[in-house]
């Protein structure tokens, strides 16, 4: 197992921000496929003789609402929630339960701007995800459950500048779109 670099003096920042570029200037021009797995890179160093240690996360976003229905009722109605979004759906599983696009070119999710949904970091004037091109996977797993269906939904993304060659930035998700996936079963479901 690679063993963290550790940095100290006082220009532990200096060196951890060298570092950091440097591991993005690796990446090649290819934009890496959304990946639901996380990974962690952690960085500890010593400053001002206090030890902190920064921890880089590259994980999907995953939330979950328990709906008072069977999963083949949920089942039924996803395809509209779906459409309702304007997400294609390109992958069904049935004996997974899962159905959804595990990763897609967009520019809006249910007409809001991407910057709603994620969080693909800022430059001087607006948000990256309402300017860099966007790769968002956003899949939908039912579960039973003692009291109905669990609706796991896992949203994924990584965005990358179209004015530069080089790699893609993973973007993290506010929630809001798990969560709006789960408000959307329960309005159809009482309808």
């Amino acid at each position: 197992m690679m063993q963290a670099p550790r940095f100290e003096g006082s220009g532990a920042v200096l060196a951890l921000s060298v570092t950091l570029a440097a591991a993005g200037c690796a990446a090649g021009p290819q934009s890496p496929p959304p990946d639901t797995t996380a990974s962690t890179l952690s960085v500890g160093f010593r400053d001002y003789d206090n030890r902190a240690a920064i921890d880089l996360r590259h994980q999907a976003g995953v939330g979950e609402t328990t709906v008072p229905a069977g999963v083949a009722a949920v089942w039924g109605i996803l395809p509209a929630i779906f459409e309702q979004l304007e997400i294609d759906v390109t992958h069904v599983d049935a004996s997974a339960g899962e159905m959804g696009n595990p990763g897609y070119r967009a520019r809006r999710v249910g007409g809001e701007r991407m910057s709603r949904w994620l969080d693909c970091g800022r430059s001087l004037v607006r948000a990256n995800a309402d300017e860099y091109e966007v790769r968002l996977a956003v899949v939908v797993q039912l579960l039973g459950a003692e009291n109905g269906t669990r609706v796991r939904t896992t949203v994924d993304a990584y965005a990358r500048d179209r004015s530069v060659s080089g790699g893609s930035v993973h973007c993290l998700s506010w929630g809001h779109l798990e969560r709006r996936i789960g408000e959307l079963v329960m309005e159809r479901l009482e309808a």
